[in-house]
């Protein structure tokens, strides 16, 4: 479930950080600073073994 997640929370912020270069609309970038966190959020989990 993890592993899903945080693949899933780096592919959205890829797409939404590419959307951000194409239109230059300063709103995405809540998104993808959001979908960052929660992958490094998940990548502590892993390393913890929690």
């Amino acid at each position: 479930m993890k592993g899903i997640l945080m693949i899933g929370s780096l592919a959205s912020s890829l797409i939404l950080y590419g959307i951000f270069m194409m239109t230059g609309n300063d709103s995405l970038l809540a998104f993808v600073l959001l979908g960052l966190l929660i992958s490094f959020v998940c990548a502590m989990l892993f390393l913890s073994n929690k």
